[in-house]
Order: structure tokens, then sequence, then C-alpha cells
């Protein structure tokens, strides 16, 4: 559903799953940020309050949304809908561009809304400044049963928000792991011309790609310099870069420098070397990679979910509706099941301040978001869900928003259904599609008149085979390995920042360029353990008990 990478969200600094901590400090929050005082909530939770409550919150300007018919950030469905459901008046404090900084000063200041999403490294830093509240309490008497629901099927995820085992951040969760695979893209019309049936094996790629790159021109294999294409691949060889994962002994390491790692760039650059990777693509950024493929110089990429998004829209404007890429299982070496690889994914935490004079009233706009997502569908019209979800309005309100973690895969059963039904010549009854009526469109559209817009949602969704359809079967038969750190990076992972992957990038593409030879692999895992990778590994298994 929308552009995942294989690097994960901006690091975040240690403490938080460090739960152990002894107590809340309690510093003065300073200026309140209300606007109105205490109003007593009804019991029930989906019921208005007697009177106006304001509640004040802090975003971000986001440039994909789409404002429609004279909204913005203060005026748009969702705020009118807080005000005509509940007598909820949420206000802007501010709206920032650059909301990092702005939300640096706004805690430095004291000054902060009473709703708002932190990272895990400000999360930490307003529970030791005491400046927010321990939802223990409002959280049980106010959420909603699908919201605890929510807690209780990712325990995990949500104990990064605790402290000394109490609640003060709620998790905001990502769009579920479906999203998180990879797989080979390969075009169809050269597939056909040349007879390919879908790959088995990585052989089998291989002679695709030759073969596309010998009748039609250009290169066998995309790649970048991130290399991001690479550790994509290397899944092949049983290797999990950019993950921690359990070693022989029952330690943990980082995946990326495991031996099946040594084994696929081997690989990787003898290929290089025979001219089946792009010759320049040490000097490409993504956009430039991208480019290739849209001006047609190569039919085989590895890549995630969101190719059909971008940028195949474009290649198909560019070479023709028959142009158009399938994605395929990355095959193993001997064709055995591969196992994918999920990591920890959060968005973010939904924190209250401790000043907050009426917090029920912050449980029930966020008890909102979840509703429209799951219960509201015949219950609400389609228009009504279409206009809360459409234009990118759910992040004008990324503050109180908590994603379903199935929102994805259940979305694909639907639209999957819907779409088969169509192909079948039967009617479809789109009411009960709620907000996925723009899915089940898109892939009518494109098989009705091939418009490149809804190409993205066919393949993702529609298509056999489709993104989707690939990753519910790796979901349903847990085919993946987790990422052991569960969790945001420790201490010397947050100082590092990019520098210890970018030591094994940067050499990495010197021996695929054949600057080094293989056994400099190891040299690089002795520079990537002595620049903090050894401390890294240490605190990993102290904190998860290895």
């Amino acid at each position: 559903m929308r552009r995942n990478y294989i690097k994960t969200a901006a690091a975040v600094m240690a403490g938080v799953m460090m739960l152990s901590l002894t107590g809340c400090m309690t510093k003065p929050s300073g200026t309140s940020s209300q606007v109105s005082g205490h109003v007593e909530a009804p019991e029930d939770i989906w019921a208005p309050y007697p009177e106006e409550v304001t509640i004040t919150t802090m975003g971000e300007e986001n440039s994909g949304t789409e404002f429609q018919n004279g909204d913005d950030y203060q005026n748009n469905p969702w705020y009118r809908a807080y005000k005509e459901r509940f007598n909820i008046n949420l206000q802007n404090k501010w709206i920032s561009n650059d909301y990092s900084t702005k939300l640096n000063l706004a805690i430095a200041d004291k000054d902060i809304a009473d709703v708002f999403y932190v990272d895990s490294a400000r999360l930490t830093t307003l529970y030791e400044a005491g400046m927010i509240m321990n939802l223990d309490e409002v959280f049980d008497k106010y959420a909603s049963d699908v919201l605890k629901k929510y807690r209780e099927e990712n325990k995990d995820t949500w104990d990064t928000g605790c402290f000394d085992g109490s609640l003060y951040g709620m998790a905001q969760m990502s769009y579920g792991i479906i999203d998180q695979f990879q797989y080979i893209w390969i075009r169809q019309d050269w597939m056909k011309e040349c007879g390919f049936d879908a790959p088995k094996t990585m052989d089998d790629v291989i002679e695709i790609a030759t073969t596309f790159a010998k009748k039609y021109g250009g290169y066998g294999l995309a790649e970048c310099q991130t290399l991001e294409n690479f550790y994509r691949l290397a899944l092949s060889w049983g290797a999990h870069p950019g993950i921690w994962v359990e070693q022989d002994d029952g330690t943990l390491g980082y995946g990326t420098v495991q031996p099946e790692m040594k084994e696929a760039l081997a690989q990787y650059a003898e290929w290089y070397k025979e001219g089946i990777i792009n010759p320049n693509f040490a000097t490409l950024d993504w956009d430039k990679m991208a480019q290739g493929m849209i001006n047609g110089e190569c039919g085989v990429i590895p890549f995630a979910q969101w190719f059909g998004y971008n940028p195949l829209p474009d290649l198909i404007k560019n070479q023709g509706p028959e142009a158009i890429f399938y994605p395929y299982e990355i095959p193993t070496q001997d064709g055995s099941p591969i196992m994918g690889s999920v990591t920890f994914n959060n968005n973010g935490y939904v924190v209250i301040s401790k000043d907050c004079q009426n917090p029920e009233a912050v449980m029930k706009i966020v008890n909102f978001y979840v509703y429209t997502v799951n219960d509201a569908v015949g219950k609400e019209s389609n228009e009504y869900l279409s206009e809360l979800h459409s234009f990118n309005y759910p992040n004008v309100v990324r503050g109180t928003r908590i994603i379903n973690p199935m929102n994805d895969y259940n979305q694909y059963i639907q639209v999957k259904d819907a779409y088969d039904r169509w192909a079948a010549g039967e009617d479809v009854d789109t009411s009960d599609l709620g907000t996925n009526v723009s899915k089940f469109e898109s892939c009518v559209n494109w098989n009705t008149s091939q418009d490149p817009n809804g190409v993205g949602d066919w393949l993702q969704q529609g298509n056999d085979p489709s993104a989707y359809g690939i990753a519910k079967k790796y979901v349903d038969e847990e085919q993946y390995v987790k990422d052991a750190k569960w969790g945001p990076d420790t201490a010397t992972l947050q100082a590092a920042g990019s520098t210890l992957n970018d030591i094994l990038v940067e050499g990495f593409t010197k021996i695929i360029l054949g600057e080094q030879p293989i056994d400099y692999f190891d040299e690089l895992v002795q520079q990537w353990y002595a620049a903090g990778g050894e401390k890294a590994t240490q605190e990993i298994n102290e904190t998860y008990g290895k």
C-alpha cells in the first residue's frame, strides 16, 4: 500500500525496551496546554460530552495530502466528525513541515499539546521528564474492545511503550507484515516472447535476465548504490540482512555479517563480472535506477510490493501496457521454500500530556479511528468512510491514529474476493468494501482500460500472481524469520546511525566491482565489530536475554 524500504524507520534512542527502570521522575511539566478544564465524561465510551471539550494536538505537514473543498489541517472530515459525534473540539497548537525540530523545541520549552505522536527516543525523554501521562487507568476504562485486542495480539510492540510495566505510549503499529516481503519482478511481454515459465530456482532467474539482456539490450539485473536489491536476493542463500537472527550457538547476531551473506556476495560479484548486473550501479541512486527501468533497459528486478505504484506506471506510459511486470517468489538455490524477513515495524507512539484535563476525550478520538477501519463498514456509508480515508487524510490525524496491523491483510482478502467475483461476471455490491472500494475499482479500471493509475492496486492485490497473494501465503504458513530485535535500537546502534551499515555497503560494493577479493568480507566484518558492532551485539543479547 505504500512505499516500503528494506531500511526501517529513523534511528531512535535507547532505553525504551529497558523495562526495569526504577520509577517515573516527577519534574514539573511547565505551562499547561489546556484550553478547557475537566468535563465529566459519559460512561459510554461512544457517547458525546454534555458540553464541548477542547483537546490540543501538534502535527506534521504532509505534502501528499490533497485537501478537498476548502478543507485544511484545522477543518477537515476527521475534525468535523469529532465535533459532531463526541462534542470534541480538536485544536492544532501548530502544524509544521519540520515536525522533529518543532517537537524538540516544544519539549524543551515544556509547551506540549494534550495528544501527539513521538518516536521511542522522545517517548523516553518525555517519560523521564515527567511530562506524559501513565495511561493504564484511562486505557483500561475507555479504550474500545478492538483497541484492547490490538494490544493483546501485539504485546511485543505495545510493551515498547511501557516503563516499569505501565503504559505511557500507545503503539501506532503499521499496516502489517504482509507489506514487508520481497519479490522478483519480471517483464511479461519479454517473458512471453522468450517462452519462459515462472522461475523455480535462482538459476532460472539468471537465465531469464541474461536472455532479456541479449535479446532486448541493456542489462540483466537492476541495482543501485545502496545495494538494496542485492540485500533482497540474499534471502535466496538463507541470509537475512538488516535483522538480528539466532546463531548456531543460540546467541543473536546481525544478519548482514553472517556467513550466508558471504556466499551471496561471492555469487553477486561473479554476476557483475559476467555483465549480468547493471555495470553503472555504483553511481546510481534509486531514482536513476528507476529511470533505467522506465527506459526499458532491464526486465528483471528484485523489489518490494510497491513496484506497481512506482516506477511501473511511468514505465507503462513509456513502454506500453504490455510491458507490465509481474511479481514472483524469490527462489532459493535449490528450489526449496524461501524464508522472508520480518522487522520490528511501529510508526511511533500516541502520548497524552500529564496536564491533559480530559484524557478520556483523547481515547474517544483514538477509538474512532480504530472504528472506521474495523467496524464501520455497513454502519456508515462508503461515501462517509471514503471522505475520511481518501486524499491521504489519515495523515492529518497522525497524532491520534492507531493502525490495525492486519489492515492490508484483510484488505487483500476483500479486494481479491470482489475482483474475482467481478471477473466471473457477477454483480458486485461494493457497499461491504468500505474504504477498499477504490482498490477494487482500480483493479477493474486496469483490466478494462489499462489505466496506469490502477496497475499498482492490480499487481498488489488483484492479479494472479499478486504481491499480497504471495505474501499471504508467507504470513499464513509463517514462512519468515522474525527480527530478534523486536524493539527500538540500543544505545550503540542509536549513536552509530548509518555508520555501521555504511561500512558494509561500501565494502560489499568493492567486492562486487572486483576491487577486493571475496575474503575481504571477513575483514569487513571485523571492521564492523570494531566500529561498534561488537558492543551493539552485546547490548542486543543483554536486552533480549541471550
